[in-house]
């Protein structure tokens, strides 16, 4: 396999997918209820209300992240490990978008990839795009970010590589899809340089790697993607050292 291997741009006409070895032109996913990504954006919303309105004093908001497995902004890696994918529940008080913005996400590629992979798979793939996008952004920064960003842009990143195989993704994904997310995150990038915004990108860019070395190896199966397969081992394990330390005390 020559390197880099091929990724393949998803069409914005789902009949002009074309056929792949475990996938025919087009498919439909079954209709099902997507229970877990509908309570991930309960959850979400409880969250933020319950943080919103004690919004008024800081040392309340503290103690009501605290009671609901938040970070309290201090020294991360003082705090549970697990608390980097518990941070991924809240969103910016200061801005409602926030919420918003990864909520609509959500509400449209968590179904989809519920109905595509199945409800037990897509949880441990929130929990573990969502760990290792927080620790690795964290690891950067050195402080706790919060918010469902880099999960979304793992799941933007695994349905970008592994459409081939599940053709269904382009019921609600396609080319402008991904266009779009990238395009925002160029924004992301200006608002954050220009002061404007503090914007975890460190998570966005960490997440869609995470997200498409998942979907390229799910893709191309264990014995055909074995490269993606390390690759994603390797991303893996690297997202969990990120999670003892920052990357300032790895020299």
């Amino acid at each position: 396999m020559k390197f880099p291997p091929k990724i393949n741009f998803p069409p914005d006409d789902a009949s002009d997918a074309g056929p792949w070895r475990n996938s025919r032109l087009y498919e439909a996913f079954p209709v099902i209820f997507p229970v877990f990504s509908y309570l991930v954006i309960l959850w979400c919303c409880v969250v933020y209300y319950m943080t919103f309105s004690v919004r008024s004093d800081w040392d309340d908001v503290i103690a009501v992240r605290e009671v609901l497995g938040g970070p309290v902004f201090q020294n991360p890696y003082n705090e549970p490990m697990w608390k980097f994918l518990t941070t991924c529940f809240f969103h910016d008080l200061s801005f409602m978008m926030h919420l918003l913005f990864n909520m609509m996400w959500i509400f449209t590629l968590g179904p989809l990839m519920e109905r595509g992979i199945g409800t037990a798979k897509t949880v441990l793939f929130f929990a573990a795009t969502g760990f290792i996008s927080s620790a690795i952004s964290c690891a950067i920064s050195e402080v706790p970010g919060v918010g469902m960003s880099g999960i979304v842009y793992a799941l933007v990143g695994f349905m970008w590589t592994a459409w081939p195989r599940w053709t269904g993704f382009l019921e609600k994904f396609n080319g402008q899809t991904v266009k779009l997310l990238i395009f925002w995150q160029l924004i992301c990038f200006v608002l954050t340089a220009t002061g404007a915004y503090n914007v975890g990108n460190a998570a966005h860019i960490s997440g869609m790697i995470y997200g498409a070395l998942i979907g390229k190896w799910a893709c191309m199966g264990n014995e055909r993607g074995k490269l993606w397969m390390w690759l994603t081992i390797g991303f893996t394990l690297f997202g969990v050292a990120c999670a003892f330390k920052p990357l300032s005390a790895w020299f």
